[in-house]
């Protein structure tokens, strides 16, 4: 039993350098720590790797009072402060996302430290929802200038906070990702901000206050680009590698849906809210059918909220898959808020009758590349079935339609709908229809 023992003691000590280091990096700090005690090879190699990720799995500060919830995130903050000290090697990565913790003046002193550190991805990442509290708090943490000199940036993610270039602000020139929830911006963010980030690839903006509702992008190595919160006009200009567009918002006031995505010419990715979508068309009056000029890259199309007794919101969703010949995946969620409408009954909708004006007998040009078709919160309506008959007809690589019915959906109507959609001919022989049911009685 000795040698045994004495046999992966030795298996342990002899790592490769390498190999101890993606170990450690692999495991929660506290528990890097432990690994100490394994051998004196091992006993100071926690004190080097080079990300350090303090989250939820370091502390978690509970619901508490005020008072005791600041003296424990300042406990927490010293903790994270006496790891830093010890620490003697090159920081590649800091994370520090620990549920409930409240900012205090140390964090000014990390912010600085790292700065100097030469970190090339740095995220800072203030909770406040596990305290339920339903505004934004008036008094944010404002992040240190000191941040705006950590020129090796590559990727930065804050949340919760204010983020105020000072005025000496070059930008940075390496940063390529850059994700913001919640966080307080100056009203020229996107227009002077953004400038002084030119290798910037993604970008992902949530609920943030104070930049400017009239957005124009000019970011020409922007890739991804999602955007959700108030906006009334928003244009993509010089953004030739934009591929992934995700908005979800209910404010704006562009109206030329073709000039809006004659812009991205190399879309791939479209995720929308369907109130996005039905505003953007609602100044031409009338949505055509079919885009002008056909979007030969969309790939992915995903809409939410997507409401069919709304016609104008019909139009536009038949406008976009009729315009895409290219599209491999179809998604969308509906809003179940019209389930106590008449069932499903033979007359054909509003939508079944534009699809079927494009020849719904199998010669049609778009769907011919559709794999996969998911509708979520299916509320059983006629409109669902004509679109369903449509695809099922016109697709012929199609391997997959998931249906996911509402919560509310009666068990009566639900079954009356897949015994309908069970019943439409199939172009392609792989296609599967699931439907996921719901037990209302578990």
């Amino acid at each position: 039993m000795k040698r045994v023992y004495q046999s992966c003691a030795d298996r342990i000590t002899n790592l490769p350098a390498d190999v101890i280091q993606r170990i450690l990096v692999s495991l929660p700090i506290k528990d890097a720590a432990k690994t100490s005690i394994l051998s004196s090879k091992w006993r100071h190699n926690w004190k080097s790797i080079p990300q350090l990720v303090f989250d939820g799995r370091f502390a978690r500060i509970n619901r508490v009072s005020e008072s005791q919830s600041d003296l424990r995130s300042k406990l927490t903050m010293l903790n994270i402060y006496k790891a830093l000290l010890v620490h003697d090697g090159p920081i590649t990565k800091f994370v520090l996302s620990i549920p409930g913790l409240n900012f205090c003046d140390l964090i000014d002193h990390i912010v600085l430290y790292f700065a100097n550190k030469g970190v090339q991805d740095f995220t800072l990442m203030f909770d406040s929802r596990i305290f339920d509290t339903s505004e934004r708090s008036t008094d944010d943490y404002q992040m240190h200038s000191s941040l705006f000199s950590a020129l090796h940036l590559k990727s930065l993610k804050l949340r919760s906070c204010e983020l105020m270039p000072p005025s000496w602000f070059d930008g940075f020139s390496k940063l390529t990702h850059l994700r913001l929830g919640e966080v307080t911006l100056p009203s020229d963010f996107f227009e002077n901000f953004l400038t002084k980030c030119p290798m910037l690839e993604y970008l992902r903006v949530i609920d943030c206050e104070g930049p400017a509702v009239e957005l124009e992008i000019v970011a020409p190595s922007l890739k991804s680009f999602h955007y959700a919160g108030s906006l009334r006009v928003i244009s993509f200009k010089c953004t030739p590698l934009l591929t992934f567009v995700a908005l979800y918002t209910v404010d704006t006031e562009t109206h030329d849906m073709a000039a809006f995505f004659a812009s991205i010419p190399t879309l791939k990715q479209l995720h929308a809210s369907a109130a996005f979508l039905n505003k953007l068309a609602a100044g031409n009056g009338n949505v055509p059918t079919k885009f002008p000029s056909p979007m030969h890259g969309l790939e992915v199309f995903d809409m939410i909220d997507l409401d069919f007794h709304n016609l104008e919101m019909e139009h536009v969703f038949v406008c976009l898959i009729m315009s895409a010949p290219n599209l491999r995946r179809l998604a969308i969620r509906l809003d179940p808020c019209h389930l106590d409408d008449p069932p499903v009954n033979n007359e054909v909708s509003s939508t079944g009758k534009l699809l079927e004006a494009d020849d719904c007998s199998g010669s049609s040009k778009c769907l011919q590349q559709l794999r996969e078709f998911t509708i979520e919160d299916s509320c059983g309506t006629q409109v669902e079935l004509d679109i369903l008959r449509f695809v099922l007809a016109t697709a012929p690589l199609l391997r997959r339609i998931s249906i996911r019915p509402s919560h509310q959906l009666s068990s009566k109507k639900a079954m009356k709908f897949t015994v309908e959609a069970m019943r439409y001919k199939r172009v392609s022989e792989e296609a599967e229809l699931v439907y996921h049911w719901v037990d209302k009685n578990t």
